[in-house]
Parts: C-alpha cells; structure tokens; sequence
C-alpha cells in the first residue's frame, strides 16, 4: 500500500471537523444573504406575531426586488381587517439555488420562540415564477463566478441538492457540453472543502448591513420601446415546440419545490406562485403555460384584474421585463387584493 493511503484517514478526520466547526456561509459577507436574513428577522422580533394570523414570505429575484413592494402588501391586508406580516427575500440576479440559501438561513436564524410562534400562524410561501430561472437552477452561476456571493449557496451541504436538479435538468449526453459549468463549481467545492482562507475572512468580517428587499427602478432603461399593447404579447394558443422546451425543465423544478417546503420544516400552510407581465413574448407564454400547469390553481399573473391595462403604459417600466416604481407600486396593490380575495373566499 503506497505511504500516501496512510494520510487519508487523517485527512478525512480534519476535513470532517473543519466543516463542522467552521461554518463558511458566515465568511462570506460579499452576499445579499446576510443582510437580506437580517432585515427579516429584525421585522419578525419589531412585529410582535400576537394578533398576527398570516405570515408571508416572498422570495424572488430582481422582477421581484424591483417589482414587488412587500410593505405594499402587508398595507393592503392590514386595510382589509386582515393582520399580516410581509417578509420579502428578493435579490438582483439571485438564481434559484441563492434563493434556497436565503430561506435555509432565515430559517436557521430564527429562535425556538420565533418558531413556535410560526407554527401558530398561517405561513405562506409566495414564490416568484421567471423563466430565465425557471430554465437554469444556476443561472448567472458563471457570470458571478467564484465571488463569496456564489461561494456562500455552493457550501458543501447543499451540493447534493444542486447537483439532484441538475441531474435532473440536463440529460447524459448534456453534461459533456456543460463541462465549464461542472468545473467551476468543482473548484469552488474544492475551494469550501478545504476552507481556504476562511481565518482572513473570518477575522476581517464585519456585522451584515441591512439589505432592502424591494429597491424601485426610477428610470427607464435606453432603447426600451415596446410596441403593441401589453395584453396582446402572449399567444392565446401556445405553440407547441415552444412548450416543450417548458416541459423539459417540469422534473427539476418538482425538486426544487420541494426542496424549498423542506427549508420551512413542516411550517407552510400554503404556497402561491406569482409572475409579472411582461413585454417578452417568451416570458409571457411561458407566464400562461405555467399557470395553465395542473396543480397551479394559486397563481397571480394579473389577467382578469385591471393590472394588464394599468400597467400597459410604457413609460410604468423599466425594461421589457422589470418595473419602475409606479408599475411596482401598481402591481403590488393587486397582489394584495388578490390575496385579500383569497382569506376572504376561504380557499387561504
């Protein structure tokens, strides 16, 4: 047996304790977790959850970060006689693996008291539908590369979970053509394994500033001229080869779903799903494939609602799939309508 057999048991040990005694999310502060976990669990501890009867978690990307006004929303409930508390993790560029993290260290942030009061209360998942995610479980994985912000969702616990919907996302013969994406996350497990320069971080790391979860695109992007109106975007019949390439992502997402009710440890009563309209004709057929999706009965997309004409106004956006703060401010008074709708027909 070569010599070098001998150092692997000892290898094993250390790389068993180092994991376990040195959490690496924490030494990555260059990611909008910490902060975005922290002006959420500062909500729950200002807002008493006495009297509180739903609370609701919003989680989302940049649609959602410049679209969706969580506050809005609790305002809307709260003039309708219903108590309720908005708790929104939305980021820019936040892929469906970030937003995982978010929620797994909001929930391991909370106190038993915190927990014990969310067992109390009707909990709702409110989850962001998009298809540049809702086709890539990594998107802008490779654009971020190995910064602390992608390093901090790729700790090695939740690599099995990544590596389940990619497997379940990309056929045998598609990982050969995916050889970056698999190589530059090896190296970044590799990276975290080994807790390379964990001490340095750890050592100049410095409390997480409160990061806001819903920040109003004031202007208009250049270029941006959409034509026709907002409601005659989608095809009222889809056109088939383009479904099937939405039906070829149903597999993973399934997991991913469900691996996000599993963050929450038995504590949602509901789930929701939520997308914005949009000038994107991809974007907005997949909007009405997926919410024509058996199963898919709780979905805010908007149609059937005055929303599609007050928002078909171009100058309400910023580009063909973001709003400005009058579209967001617009948008989220629907939503909270339509979760008014809901509490008070009995289906929440």
């Amino acid at each position: 047996m070569p010599r070098w057999y001998s150092l692997l048991v000892p290898l094993g040990l250390w790389l068993v304790i180092i994991n376990l005694s040195m959490p690496l999310p924490k030494s990555y502060p260059d990611s909008p977790a910490p902060g975005l976990v922290l002006q959420a669990v500062q909500k729950l501890d200002r807002e008493s959850l006495t009297g509180i009867q739903y609370v609701i978690i919003v989680e989302g990307s940049s649609v959602t970060w410049n679209g969706f006004d969580g506050e809005r929303v609790q305002r809307v409930l709260l003039q309708h006689g219903i108590p309720a508390l908005v708790i929104q993790l939305s980021f820019a560029g936040a892929n469906h693996a970030e937003r995982y993290e978010y929620l797994k260290e909001f929930v391991e942030a909370l106190r038993p008291d915190q927990l014990d009061a969310l067992r109390r209360v009707k909990l709702i998942l409110c989850r962001e539908v998009e298809l540049g995610y809702d086709k890539n479980p990594l998107n802008n994985f490779l654009r971020n590369g190995s910064t602390g912000r992608s390093l901090r969702y790729l700790d090695p616990p939740n690599l099995p979970m990544i590596f389940s919907w990619l497997a379940l996302k990309y056929r045998p013969i598609n990982w050969i053509r995916e050889h970056t994406l698999l190589t530059n996350i090896a190296g970044c497990e590799l990276f975290n394994l080994f807790h390379v320069g964990y001490v340095p971080r750890m050592e100049a790391l410095t409390a997480p500033a409160k990061t806001e979860p819903f920040v109003p695109n004031l202007t208009q992007s250049s270029g941006f001229a959409p034509r026709g109106s907002l409601d005659s975007v989608q095809d009222s019949a889809l056109d088939k080869r383009l479904t099937s390439t939405f039906v070829e992502n149903l597999a993973w997402q399934k997991k991913r779903d469900q691996d996000f009710r599993d963050v929450f440890r038995g504590l949602i009563k509901a789930e929701y799903y939520f997308a914005f309209p949009t000038w994107s004709k991809q974007n907005a057929d997949y909007n009405v494939w997926k919410r024509r999706q058996p199963g898919n009965e709780r979905f805010f997309y908007g149609d059937g609602t005055p929303l599609m004409d007050e928002l078909n106004s171009p100058c309400l956006w910023y580009d063909q799939l973001h709003l400005q703060q009058p579209g967001a401010e617009l948008y989220s008074e629907e939503f909270g309508k339509y979760l008014v709708e809901q509490i008070q027909s009995k289906s929440l």
